[in-house]
């Protein structure tokens, strides 16, 4: 099985955890003289039970990573996920060892009626998305972030190709979008992406003051994370020239743009919550954190500041890990943010002994920032 957060995981364990202190955790830590804020979460309970009764009795979905959210124009939610179990779970809660496994999957939750999309048959899932003419235990997509464009909905791609034998030999290759008919959320078309070390579609956000889309990437670089921004215009994802952020000037080379801010995992959001352009993410300032965090900005192109723990994952422990922690703010309420994050384990069997610890986990968080402004 290959989950991206393992590569990660499995390079700091064999050293690269005592790298330098990244250069967030120096400029990002909150002002001494301000007021600090004042945090609570809990367990979305409604989400949890919507998806751990679907998992469990469904016979389709049992599980994923990944778990960006999408509002789609009929007023439903398209949840995009990469590595998905399907199949279906056996009286001892466990995963049979013959489960379907795929590289990316859709779920739409139409007020609590879940449907999963994928490719093949219900008999023979598979992949929504392939990699034209590829073996897929070889090349594949996984999922980044989403938006809807007219009666489409355009999901970033990141392509990966398998290195050698091992499970963690696999190395990012590009970038593209899938285009799919929010109908029936069909398939129409693949549009490759220009060349570019950056990982794009970490998160995305629509900015209606100056009609772009501002779609986030990361530069993984093992034990550091850098995040980069490009912009296109909004409507245009696919069809018009994207501008790319490098050193406070927008410009047209994909291969030169700046690092934003370092410490954010391969998948974020950006929100606008309380007056300010706020990024929720997993610590990766820290090796295999169990910390969800935010950093705010005046501006989408940074400096993000400010750093606020949000949340400290229960699950991270022995074999278990956390990660890829996201916020989805078009499904919070009265001030609260729903945050979503990962959970995994570096022991294959351990996720088909227990299927529910495969899912994401769904919390609600309300931060009383200093000064705060709706």
């Amino acid at each position: 099985m290959t989950l991206r957060p393992q590569s990660v995981a499995a390079a700091l364990l064999t050293g690269l955890a005592t790298a330098t202190v990244p250069m967030a955790a120096a400029h990002a830590a909150p002002d001494a003289n301000a007021c600090v804020p004042t945090v609570s979460a809990s367990v979305n309970e409604e989400l949890t039970e919507r998806f751990g009764t679907y998992g469990d009795t469904a016979g389709r979905w049992t599980g994923a990573d990944s778990a960006y959210s999408v509002p789609l124009p009929d007023g439903s939610t398209a949840w995009l996920y990469s590595d998905t179990f399907m199949g279906e779970v056996d009286e001892n809660g466990g995963r049979p060892l013959d489960s379907p496994f795929l590289h990316n999957s859709i779920i739409v939750d139409d007020g609590g009626d879940l449907t999963t999309v994928t490719g093949g048959t219900e008999a023979a899932p598979a992949s929504l998305v392939k990699v034209a003419g590829a073996d897929e235990s070889q090349n594949w997509y996984w999922f980044g972030d989403g938006t809807v464009e007219g009666d489409t909905l355009q999901v970033m791609l990141l392509e990966f190709v398998k290195t050698g034998t091992g499970v963690f030999d696999f190395a990012f290759t590009g970038n593209a979008v899938a285009s799919f008919d929010t109908d029936d959320m069909s398939l129409t078309s693949v549009t490759e992406l220009p060349e570019s070390d950056v990982n794009w579609g970490s998160a995305i956000y629509e900015d209606p003051r100056d009609g772009y889309t501002y779609v986030f990437g990361v530069e993984d670089d093992q034990a550091q994370k850098y995040a980069h921004l490009a912009r296109v215009e909004t409507g245009s994802l696919t069809t018009a020239d994207w501008e790319y952020f490098n050193a406070g000037e927008w410009q047209d080379d994909p291969t030169g743009t700046s690092r934003i801010l370092e410490g954010v995992s391969n998948e974020f959001s950006v929100s606008r919550y309380q007056g300010k352009f706020t990024l929720v993410t997993g610590d990766a300032t820290e090796a295999l954190s169990a910390k969800i965090v935010a950093y705010r900005s005046d501006d989408l192109e940074g400096p993000y500041t400010d750093k606020t723990v949000l949340y400290t994952t229960p699950e991270t422990g022995g074999n278990v890990f956390t990660y890829n922690a996201k916020a989805h703010p078009q499904l919070g309420g009265d001030g609260r943010l729903l945050v979503t994050y990962n959970v995994n384990s570096f022991v294959g069997d351990d996720l088909y002994a227990d299927a529910r610890l495969y899912r994401p986990r769904y919390i609600d968080v309300d931060v009383q920032f200093p000064n705060r402004r709706r």
